[in-house]
């Protein structure tokens, strides 16, 4: 074996374990963003990614309610872009007529 095969091999799997890590907190999760919220930060997270090149603000909200504010985000991520393609040929449509 190659040391460049073994290298990302090791890199792999560091990555990989790491990624199974969580972070334990003491937070309540009483009142916690779920599901419409989710929703609304996967809308806006397009337009969060490019702001925090410039600010420092977190697009997901940690703790959350668990599945329903990750499905809600995921939901709202998916139509992010097709919504927001739609605004701008309604406004074209609009500033042409």
């Amino acid at each position: 074996m190659t040391t460049t095969f073994r290298l990302s091999v090791s890199v792999t799997l560091v990555l990989a374990i790491a990624g199974c890590g969580f972070a334990a907190t003491g937070h309540s999760i009483e009142g916690a963003p779920g599901l419409l919220i989710g929703i609304w930060h996967g809308l806006l997270a397009p337009w969060t990614l490019l702001l925090r090149l410039f600010m420092d603000i977190k697009m997901y909200a940690f703790p959350n309610s668990g599945w329903p504010y990750d499905f809600g985000f995921i939901i709202g991520v998916v139509f992010s872009l097709p919504l927001g393609w739609i605004a701008v040929i309604i406004a074209v449509i609009v500033h042409l007529l």
